[in-house]
């Protein structure tokens, strides 16, 4: 791409010598382009390495199912692209295109968990995160069970309660009214 000269030596449009602030404002909005391409470069650097990482961390998910329960991998265009790993963590490139950062977001933060500029070195830690979420869920699942089992033994018991309550109330009225006599 050829760039426009930046002298301020003639106006484009009019073909005569600008006044005043045109040749500063000119080399402003050219400054702003080198910039603002720049920009766009780091982006693609960004989104090319984390789609990267989205392949190899889709090929292992493929090769262990219980991974592949656990990852999402959705790959999110943006500035900064991130790959979303779960609900609540994903891999961003900070501080420059060539660190993979691994975060956890909370309610009110977010936590840098790893950073690491070796590709395979954050497939390991991504493992690594997975299984240890994979813990959690079972102990959450574990938990649940018990918590369902109480919450059914609750039921039943209230159940029961009004089921007595009511034969009581039956037999009550029944006595009140002259039907059941004992």
């Amino acid at each position: 791409m050829q760039q426009p000269e930046i002298s301020g030596e003639s106006d484009v449009q009019t073909g005569q010598r600008p006044d005043g602030l045109e040749p500063e404002i000119r080399r402003a909005r050219l400054a702003q382009a080198a910039h603002f391409d720049a920009l766009v470069d780091i982006r693609d650097a960004q989104t090319l390495r984390l789609a990267a990482l989205h392949g190899e961390l889709r090929k292992q998910a493929a090769a262990t199912p219980r991974l592949g329960n656990l990852l999402s991998l959705q790959l999110e265009d943006g500035f900064p692209p991130r790959l979303w790993l779960d609900n609540i963590s994903f891999v961003i490139m900070e501080p420059d295109p060539r660190t993979f950062r691994l975060m956890r977001q909370d309610q009110t933060y977010h936590e840098t968990v790893f950073e690491t500029r070796d590709m395979p070195e954050m497939i390991a830690r991504v493992r690594d995160y997975a299984s240890n979420r994979l813990i959690e869920r079972q102990r959450s699942d574990a938990s649940s069970d018990d918590a369902g089992s109480r919450l059914n033994s609750q039921v039943f018991m209230a159940w029961l309660a009004g089921f007595v309550f009511g034969v009581l109330a039956l037999l009550m009225l029944g006595v009140m009214t002259g039907r059941i006599s004992f």
